[in-house]
């Protein structure tokens, strides 16, 4: 429950704002028309303030149990900003910081040698995740995947909540068919689309500078065209490789993707 602030705090507070005013008048130096140029933008300066006050006073998100517990499998949307050059709201951090998974599914994803990432700002597709960063993929513009056909590339896409990957093969999975590799992830996991999949991939490299699927590709939910499942994997210097395979194939190289996925409502 939030406790009200105190008599002494609001006081405070005005003798803060006051001292605040006090000091733009001092450094700005404006002048009367450019004071009654404000007056006439007060609705606009008012909100602007507001979003200040809520901007600074908003509780800053703690991930050091997180951290304790997963070490560098752990990446927090603050890290991703840096170094994707991607912006996420206060709102946004806040909320990543209200939904961090517990402790006991920390140690889940722990356990399960998952690696547990904060999703885009924005809803992302795998043509938009590239876009963004296309020296990480084999393809950098156009190819298959691009055609209008391949919808999968377009409406599959990772959202802004936490998402916990594998960052291996599912143990087992490889040389199997696709049914016989669905049936090795259970619940709470499930087979992430293409989108959440890359997403996951490249942000680890981009933040750790590792290379995950160096040797192998891992088949995803997401469908081609023609009915084969959408695989990514061999993820080198020369980019990740985004490719497909009929559901009964069988390679020594191609495992299958794992992922649980935690909204707002599974966070606790």
């Amino acid at each position: 429950m939030t406790e009200r602030i105190t008599s002494e705090q609001q006081d405070q507070f005005r003798r803060f704002v006051e001292v605040a005013a006090t000091r733009a008048l001092k450094e700005v130096e404006p002048d009367k028309d450019g004071l009654q140029r404000l007056f006439g933008r007060g609705g606009e300066f008012q909100t602007y303030v507001v979003d200040g006050i809520r901007r600074f006073s908003a509780k800053v998100p703690s991930y050091e149990t997180a951290r304790a517990i997963l070490g560098k499998d752990f990446i927090a949307p603050e890290e991703i900003a840096v170094t994707r050059g991607l912006t996420y709201t206060d709102e946004q951090l806040a909320r990543f910081g209200d939904t961090l998974p517990n402790e006991e599914a920390l140690e889940w994803c722990f356990d399960n040698a998952m690696m547990l990432v904060a999703g885009p700002p924005r809803a992302m597709s795998l043509l938009d995740i590239r876009a963004a960063k296309a020296d990480y993929f084999y393809r950098k513009e156009g190819g298959w995947y691009a055609e209008d056909s391949e919808k999968f590339a377009r409406d599959d896409k990772v959202e802004p909540v936490w998402i916990a990957l594998r960052k291996e093969v599912v143990a087992g999975s490889l040389s199997k068919s696709w049914s016989e590799q669905e049936a090795l992830v259970p619940a709470p996991m499930v087979v992430p689309n293409g989108a959440e999949t890359v997403w996951g991939l490249t942000t680890y490299k981009v933040v750790r500078g590792t290379y995950l699927l160096q040797s192998r590709y891992v088949r995803t939910s997401s469908i081609h065209s023609d009915g084969l499942r959408v695989s990514v994997g061999r993820f080198v210097s020369d980019g990740l490789d985004v490719y497909y395979y009929w559901d009964v194939f069988r390679y020594d190289a191609l495992g299958v993707a794992s992922a649980r996925k935690f909204l707002p409502a599974q966070a606790g």
